[in-house]
């Protein structure tokens, strides 16, 4: 059972396991600097970033008038008799070039402007969207290679008094005052301790590959320490509130707001546009030019089934979206309810291990270990205690990485809180 020891001695030494040494001297890498960074070199935030700049671009052209168009042609011309083909020799024969503009009612032009900023209000709302997106997943990555480190310290700081427990053990056999199988005993614990050790390893190494996919090589510098959980970075009563404005909900303005144009241009078509022509017709030489001014007016005459139902469409099309921001609306309320509890309570759960039980779980450790090397106590009953700390740590860690996901959710609802972490990058 000697391998268990020498396999304990090297998951006890810092960098392990495949682990990389950090710089002498490198700065801590802080979560707002994580997230900050990830931000900058994400392709998805290029991607968006260049939807909103095509979106903003279309802006500027919707709702202006259509190019002119050039019309050229031959009017009158004959096709039989001694004339045929002729565009000289007959009066009414012209050749004939002009101008034709298109006048949509300025009614339809401004609707259409405010549909392309509409949509330009959209992409900026998937861009803020994917951002606190991003910042989320990092800052949830940072959190959990930060618990997963410290979580691995602590089973490390754990290790030399189950070697006291494995030391005493053999001692008490070679004394004849205790049974071969209290040594075996003390031995599998060695080795279970070293098993929790190479998952928790396994734990940061994952974490840390999950970092890297957001900041590459960064991701193997020394984490600065955990911020505080104990404070949401907006008040409950302030999240509750502003629902409405959290990421999720961010589009639902804009895509109401693009429904209901497209309503009020269906409704648009009802009423005819017009169009003007001016062109100047040249004849033969014997003949006078001539110049023409035409106007054309739609007639939008089958309302009932060309109009109409494009209404009823757009119209539904509105409600439809209406309804899936409402349903957005109470999920997300009922989520963020579910959030605010669960981080109450994993603060409460925290405590309690931090302040109670980890605390008494160390006394117990320690005290069961002092009385049975005194010859007074039972080695089950001091390995069971070491084992319900190593518990609790673990434990412990699970608990502060699961409050630091709530922490996130709760703290990139709102767009503010991207500049914060810009402002505070180090």
């Amino acid at each position: 059972m000697r391998w268990c020891h020498k396999l304990l001695l090297v998951l006890l030494t810092p960098f392990a396991a495949g682990a990389t040494e950090p710089s002498v001297g490198e700065e801590p890498l802080s979560l707002d600097a994580a997230v900050e960074q990830a931000l900058r070199a994400a392709p998805q935030v290029d991607a968006q970033t260049a939807n909103v700049d095509a979106a903003e671009a279309l802006s500027v052209s919707a709702g202006r008038l259509p190019d002119p168009e050039i019309v050229v042609g031959i009017d009158n011309l004959p096709v039989t008799g001694s004339d045929a083909y002729s565009t000289t020799q007959d009066f009414m024969t012209m050749r004939k070039v002009g101008v034709m503009q298109q006048f949509p009612r300025a009614e339809k032009r401004r609707l259409l402007h405010e549909r392309a900023e509409a949509q330009a209000s959209f992409a900026n709302a998937e861009l803020v969207q994917t951002r606190l997106t991003i910042a989320m997943e990092v800052a949830q990555a940072w959190i959990r290679r930060s618990t997963a480190d410290t979580s691995l310290e602590s089973l490390r700081a754990l290790a030399p008094e189950f070697e006291l427990h494995a030391a005493a053990a053999r001692a008490r056999v070679a004394a004849g005052r205790s049974s071969t199988a209290d040594a075996l005993a003390a031995e599998a614990a060695v080795a279970q301790l070293a098993n929790r050790v190479l998952t928790t390893q396994g734990e940061a190494r994952k974490a840390k590959l999950e970092l890297a996919r957001w900041i590459d090589a960064d991701a193997n510098r020394p984490l600065a320490p955990l911020p505080s959980f104990d404070q949401l970075p907006t008040p409950a009563p302030t999240l509750l509130a502003s629902v409405h404005e959290h990421a999720s909900l961010l589009s639902f303005e804009s895509r109401t707001e693009a429904a209901r144009i497209d309503v009020e241009l269906a409704k648009a078509e009802r009423r005819p546009d017009w169009s003007a022509e001016l062109a100047f017709a040249k004849r033969g030489p014997e003949f006078s030019d001539m110049v023409s001014l035409e106007f054309r007016i739609g007639l939008p005459l089958a309302t009932k089934y060309r109009q109409n139902p494009v209404i009823a469409a757009r119209g539904a099309e509105l409600r439809r979206v209406e309804a899936d921001r409402e349903t957005e609306l109470r999920m997300h309320t009922a989520e963020l309810r579910q959030m605010l509890v669960e981080w109450e309570l994993l603060g409460e759960q925290l405590d309690q291990y931090e302040k109670e039980l980890i605390p008494l779980a160390r006394e117990r450790s320690h005290a069961s270990l002092a009385s049975y090397r005194a010859g007074r106590g039972d080695l089950r009953s001091a390995l069971d205690a070491f084992a319900q700390e190593v518990d609790y740590v673990i434990e412990r860690s699970e608990l502060q990485n699961a409050r630091g996901r709530a922490w996130v959710y709760l703290r990139y609802l709102n767009p503010e809180h991207l500049a914060t972490a810009q402002r505070d990058e180090p």
